[in-house]
């Protein structure tokens, strides 16, 4: 009898050790994650650092990297809604490079449930703008570099695209476009 309760209790410990290490790996990369997104939007948001920004994009890209390559892509089961939003927001903002390595376990995710659509096709759009094609969401904007006037970048199929802004969860590009002072009218063909 006191074999078993000792056997029991030694159970219990180690199921609870393993669980409480699980939790609080769990609030730390959620802290660390959190952290990030501190560094990523401060200069986006008040021009602070912003000479820095390519410097704070790699290194967070590199916080990411490890997190990445010890649990995997954080989704939201693992860090919560703001934690998946912060890692693809690092994606977002590196390099081409590194989107396209990190593209098709983001995809998965959102496969999985675990990530939003809506950033998966924001990142396929930022991946065709930089290589020069047409993007499918109209998600990037570019400036104009003889106007210096902002414009949309063009895209796939366009008079299409706010069926597949829908798809997703985005709203119509006429209302997208307003957003940032310009207007926007599907093409009739």
């Amino acid at each position: 009898m006191e074999k078993k309760f000792f056997t029991t209790v030694f159970f219990f410990i180690i199921t609870f050790s393993a669980i409480a290490q699980s939790a609080i790996d769990t609030i730390a990369i959620k802290e660390q994650l959190s952290f990030i997104l501190e560094r990523d939007q401060k200069p986006r948001k008040t021009g602070d650092s912003v000479l820095f920004i390519h410097y704070i994009d790699s290194t967070n890209l590199i916080m990411l990297e490890a997190i990445v390559k010890k649990f995997g892509w954080p989704g939201r089961s693992l860090v919560g809604a703001k934690g998946n939003n912060t890692a693809w927001l690092v994606i977002q903002h590196a390099d081409l490079q590194a989107q396209e390595k990190y593209f098709p376990m983001i995809k998965k995710s959102v496969e999985a449930g675990e990530s939003r659509k809506m950033d998966l096709a924001l990142l396929e759009d930022r991946i065709l703008m930089r290589k020069g094609e047409k993007q499918k969401y109209g998600s990037q904007i570019s400036i104009n570099p003889k106007t210096g006037a902002q414009e949309i970048w063009p895209i796939e199929d366009e008079k299409n695209v706010n069926r597949r802004r829908l798809d997703i969860g985005l709203e119509p590009m006429e209302d997208y476009a307003k957003r940032f002072g310009m207007e926007y009218k599907l093409p009739e063909k």
